[in-house]
Formats: C-alpha cells, structure tokens, sequence
C-alpha cells in the first residue's frame, strides 16, 4: 500500500512545477517582472546573512572590551539595518504593483475568454460556478504567483546560503545537516496529499454557495410568491455546514503539517544547537562565531516555518490552478470568414439578405439530435412564423442562423441576391436578436439601447423605441431616456422590457431581425402593431420569429410547424386550425 501513496506524492510535486510553468507561460508579460522580483528577495536573503554575520564581530570586540571599534562597528550595524528596512519596502511595493498587474491582466483573458469560447462548452459550467473561477480562484492564483513562489525560493535561498555560511563556519556542522535533513523532509511531506484534496474540495463547494446564491436572488420574487424562502434558507444551511466541514478539515490537515513539521523542526535545532555549544567547550570555535551561527540557524527556522505554513497555500494555489486553466482552455467559437468578406458581402445587401437552409443536420453534443435534413427559406420583406411544441427546436434554429451552434450537415447560408456566406459566428453583424426573457441590464435606458450601437444619436433611439410602441411611456418617465433601471430591468412590467429589448434590436439596424417569443408578454394589438411598424419602417428586413400564440400568423409570409426533428411549411387550414385551438 506504500507505493501508491508515494507515487501520489511524487505526482503533487510534478504538479507544482507544473503549476509554475503554466502561470509562467500565461503571464508572459510579467516573466521579467517576477524575476526582478524574485532577485530582490534573493539579494535580501543574502544581505540579511551578511548582517547576521557583523553580529559575531560585534560580540568579539564587546568581550575584547574594544569601546571605540565597537561604538563604530554598531554605528555600522544600524546603519545596514535600516538598508535592510529599506530593501524590505522596496520589495513590498514590487510584489504589490506585481499582483495586481497579474490579477488584472488573468481576470481580463479569463473574461475575454468566456467572451470567445463556444457555447455548448459555456452550458457545462453554472454561471456562479464560473464567476468564482473568475474572482476567487483566479485571485489565488495571482497572490501565489505574485507573491508565494518567490517568497518560496528566497526562503530556500536563505537557507541553503545560510547552511553553506555555517558550513564555512564550522565544516562539522555537514555531518548536522545531513543528518536533520531527512526529518524535516519527511514531516513536512505526511499530510500533503489530504490538504490539496480539501482544498480542492473546499473550492467546488464555494463554486455551488455562489451558484445557488445567484439561483436564489435571480428568482428571489418567485422564492417570496411561493412562500419558501424557508426551504431556501435550510438548503443554505446544508451548503454553509458542508463548506465549514471541508474547510475545518482542511485546516486540520494544515495544523497536523504544521504541529509535526515543528515539532521535526524543534529537534533538528536541538540538535544543531547541542553541537554548537559542544564546538565552543572544545575551543574549535569562539563565542563570536557561535552567536553568528545561533542567528543563523533561528533564521533557519524562521524559514522552515515559513515554508512550512506555505503548504496549504501551495495546495490551494494548485486546486485554483487546475480550476482556472479549465476555463482557459475551453475551445473558441469558430470563425471561417475573413472579416473583409462580411464588409464586402453587406455593402452589396442594399436588397436586404435571405436566409437559407437546407437538409440541416443538427444534434447536441449531449447526443440529443434535433433536426434531421431540415430546410427553411426566409427573404427580405418576409415575416417567417415558427410554431410547434416547446422542446422541439425553435431556439435551437434561431441559434444555428446565429452560429451559436453549428450544424453537422447542410447549407445554413445569408444570400444577398449576388453572393452567398455560411452563417455563423462573423456573420452576427447581419442579425439582430431578442431572445427569450429579459435581457435589459442595470443602468440607464439610453446605456442600454447604446450597447448595440455606441454612437447612436437620440433622434436614432426614439425612433427605435417609437417604432417598438414604447416611446410614449418613455417620454411620460421624469428622467425620461436617462430613467434608471434596475437589474433584469426591474422596475418595468415584462411587456415594457420586451419592447425596450426590440427596440435596441431595431437599432442596430441589422437586415435580419430574430423574434424568440420577444412578443409573448404583449396584448393581441400591440403585438400587430409592432410588427406593423418594423415592416413598414423597414420594408426590406427579413424578420423571423417563434411564437406559441397563432394570433400573429396571419401576418406571416410563412409559417414552419417544427416538429419529430423535421421542419415543414404548414398551410392556412393547418394555421386556422392552431387558431381555433388556442
């Protein structure tokens, strides 16, 4: 049964220099900085040795009762002591502008890369599971890198030159070394695998506390409505007393390291020591010299606790890696056209684009397959309708003419009467979407329209909002544009944020306009009157909506009934049908 443990052992060391090169490699931009870093702390080992040994002089001359040397050799003595102090701060400030360099710049290509990765990898990962990969592991990562890792190799500077001055010292003191060496080595080994694993542990219950945090205050009306706040607060119970029982663990773990390290540690300076004292009763060395090596081997132990207390940082710094680099390595969305393709293709758009599918293939990549060799048409000046039962593809369509997800098989084209492009990623400055739900964000209303479109001029937004029936209640508001909302939109109905949500869609001003069920909260008219509106403002716009309300239909050019993973054009007697039923 030893085997394995000491290859698990062997595999966390593998891991840490493994850690180092990947935080390395990702912070290139700090690699100097570090190293500077990391030679100021070195040279302040050194420098700190240095002083240690003006100690023994010191002691000398006060036992040869040389007042006048030694009046001068302690001027000198605070002198470097306060280029100590200095050196100190000066090393403080590096290791402050160093973390937060690296913190900003590893938070920055973590968000960057949410931004860019594929959405399909996105949906493994809860979004409070993904925020504390972004704040709290990425923060860990940053201080280690920043400040554990060179304190680490200081600490291990200082005590290999500190151990070769008292080897030059008194050369006997090897046979010492060598024979306390394997006690501190050993102990401070025992508990290492069960700290990395806590805290490892402890990092994917905190990742679950913030995802049911946001679960709880997004829904939090709903939790009141129902009456069970209750219910969520003993579910909170059984999240926090999970948390506090890793976490007590791990810091068991930590203080079993700590207690026996120390303990190994007290031993090994007795013993150090012991010798010591027997080197002076002999006369190989002089009362100088033994206070040279005492101060020597307290800063020796100094430093050996000091390392020892980094082994749950080094754990924790090794769990936040791990979790942090799965982020970074989620594959990017696909982009298969160059940029001056789009440019090309939309100036020659002035007729409006189409969309075009045929015999689509598409399945999850969970295994749950969608469409099979489905096709859909929708042109310029059209309203296309796609109907059907929840659940059978209608977003998941409007997601593949995003690119948002891919098709395995088939055309899924933009035409422009000349040229054709695949539909995908590049191609969503052709497209316009308002999807289920409510998208608007905390801030002003004008701050939410201009998300689409920065340099939008006031006349542009009022327009929009005028052409999504919303400007009139607008404009009644006492701060009107500039009217706060709260987050998820709160404090409008849910009608009043969808026609916001379609009215910043219309300011983009995209020749392709996506509906998901955008009108769902507005009353039989309105809903008419806003689909009247973006036609008649745009005659040329290709709108293509989903809907479980047939009251809209017979405004449509087309409607496709989605259903058994085949799309079909369904005739008025079937569209008569689905109003009679509703």
């Amino acid at each position: 049964m030893a085997l394995p443990i000491k290859k698990e052992k062997l595999q966390i060391f593998a891991d840490i220099f493994r850690t180092l090169h990947w935080a390395l490699k990702t912070l290139e931009n700090f690699k100097w900085k570090l190293y500077i870093y990391i030679f100021c702390l070195i040279f302040q080992s050194l420098y700190a040795i240095v002083l240690t040994s003006q100690i023994g002089n010191l002691v000398d001359l006060a036992l040869e009762d040389n007042v006048q040397t030694l009046a001068f050799k302690g001027v000198l003595f605070f002198v470097l002591y306060v280029i100590n102090i200095i050196i100190s701060l000066v090393c403080g400030r590096i290791a402050a502008k160093n973390f937060n360099g690296m913190y900003n710049d590893l938070e920055l290509l973590a968000y960057r890369k949410i931004m860019d990765s594929s959405w399909q990898d996105l949906t493994d990962y809860h979004s409070g599971d993904l925020i504390t990969r972004l704040s709290s592991d990425i923060k860990v990562v940053a201080l280690n890198t920043s400040g554990l890792v060179p304190s680490m190799i200081s600490k291990l500077t200082l005590i290999s030159c500190a151990g070769l001055y008292i080897i030059f010292l008194d050369y006997s003191m090897i046979l010492v070394v060598i024979a306390v060496a394997p006690i501190m080595l050993i102990t401070s080994r025992i508990f290492m695998g069960k700290i990395y694993r806590s805290h490892k542990e402890i990092k994917e219950i905190e990742s679950r506390i913030t995802s049911y945090n946001k679960e709880t205050f997004n829904n939090i009306q709903a939790v009141k409505a129902f009456g069970i706040g209750n219910l969520f607060y003993d579910r909170m119970i059984e999240l926090e007393n999970t948390r506090k029982k890793a976490d007590l663990r791990s810091n068991k773990y930590s203080l079993c390291s700590w207690a026996i390290s120390f303990f190994a540690g007290i031993l090994a300076a007795g013993i150090c020591i012991s010798w010591m004292f027997y080197r002076v009763h002999t006369g190989v060395i002089s009362f100088g010299s033994l206070s040279v090596l005492g101060f020597l081997a307290f800063q020796i132990g100094m430093s050996l606790k000091e390392l020892l207390k980094m082994i749950p940082d080094i754990m924790e710094y090794m769990a936040s890696y791990s979790r942090v680099k799965m982020l970074l390595f989620l594959p990017d969305e696909v982009e298969e056209i160059d940029s001056d393709l789009i440019e090309n293709f939309s100036e020659k758009a002035e007729n409006g684009v189409s969309v075009l599918i045929e015999d689509m293939y598409f399945m999850y990549k969970n295994g749950y397959s969608v469409f099979e060799g489905a096709t859909l048409e929708a042109n310029p000046g059209e309203i296309i309708a796609l109907v059907g039962p929840s659940g059978e593809g209608k977003t998941t369509m409007l997601r593949i003419i995003l690119g948002i997800v891919t098709a395995l098989k088939g055309k899924v084209l933009a035409l422009n009467g000349i040229q054709s492009l695949k539909l995908g990623k590049q191609t969503r400055s052709l497209i316009s979407y308002v999807p289920q739900g409510n998208t608007m964000m905390a801030g002003s209303i004008l701050e939410n329209m201009r998300l689409v479109k920065q340099d939008a001029s006031d006349e542009e937004i009022k327009e929009a909002l005028e052409t999504a029936c919303i400007y009139d209640f607008i404009e009644r508001l006492p701060d009107g544009l500039n009217h706060m909302l709260g987050e998820s939109g709160l404090g409008f109905s849910e009608g009043q944020n969808q026609r916001l949500s379609i009215a910043r869609a219309l300011l983009k001003d995209a020749p392709i306009l996506l509906l998901d069920e955008a009108t769902s909260a507005l009353d039989v008219a309105t809903e008419r009157k806003v689909l009247n509106n973006i036609m008649i403002k745009d005659p040329k716009k290709t709108v293509i909506l989903t809907t479980h309300r047939p009251t809209v239909l017979t405004m449509c050019d087309r409607v496709y009934r989605l259903a058994n993973k085949k799309v079909e054009v369904i005739g008025e007697n079937d569209i008569q049908k689905l109003m009679d039923e509703f």
